[in-house]
């Protein structure tokens, strides 16, 4: 029995490559066919925010912060592909629903570089969604380099975020007027200290 189906599969394994139904593509082939996979999301993005067409990069900066903004379920209407939705659901309802920290360092290059003053405040305000501090600390010093309109923007934008994120600087901010760094900083070590305890 055991003879009979091991030449029956030689058989129909013979059968198969004479049909030309059982070919292993070439090395060559197998890399075109992965080159040929559409790229991911985090590519699109990359590519349309690399881009030298201004369109294409405010498209996928408000396609950006439409991601950022999605907290659990959400549709989002793509400007920079066009007639696509995608719809998300976060059913663990933590953490982020879509992962586009990948894009912060391009975000940083589009706030630096504009090329308007547009374009600047979409990256800020994806750079803000995304909620990196580390990144957000970076734009307290691109701020200077911008205008003053710009420079305002930031500002007022990363106050927004910090006192919305640590609300416990929120009457020492209003009576002085200001907010700095070291402000964030000691108020998270307070947090870790009070977690430890």
């Amino acid at each position: 029995m055991n003879a009979f189906l091991a030449s029956a599969a030689r058989i129909l394994i013979a059968v198969l490559f004479s049909a030309g139904l059982l070919l292993v593509p070439p090395q060559s082939a197998t890399a075109q066919m992965a080159g040929d996979r559409p790229p991911s999301l985090i590519q699109h993005l990359r590519s349309d925010l690399e881009s030298n067409d201004a369109l294409r990069r405010e498209n996928a900066l408000v396609d950006i912060i439409g991601l950022a903004s999605c907290p659990n379920t959400c549709t989002i209407s793509f400007r920079s592909i066009e007639e696509k939705k995608l719809r998300i659901q976060n059913e663990t309802g933590t953490g982020t629903v879509v992962e586009l920290t990948a894009l912060i360092p391009d975000l940083l290059e589009a706030y630096r570089s504009g090329p308007a003053d547009g374009h600047r405040l979409l990256a800020l305000s994806a750079l803000i969604n995304i909620g990196d501090e580390k990144s957000l600390e970076r734009l307290i010093d691109e701020g200077a380099r911008q205008s003053k309109a710009m420079n305002q923007a930031t500002h007022k934008s990363l106050v927004a975020f910090y006192l919305a994120k640590y609300p416990e600087l929120t009457e020492r901010t209003m009576k002085t007027k200001r907010l700095s760094l070291s402000d964030v900083h000691r108020a998270k070590v307070v947090r870790v200290r009070q977690e430890e305890n």
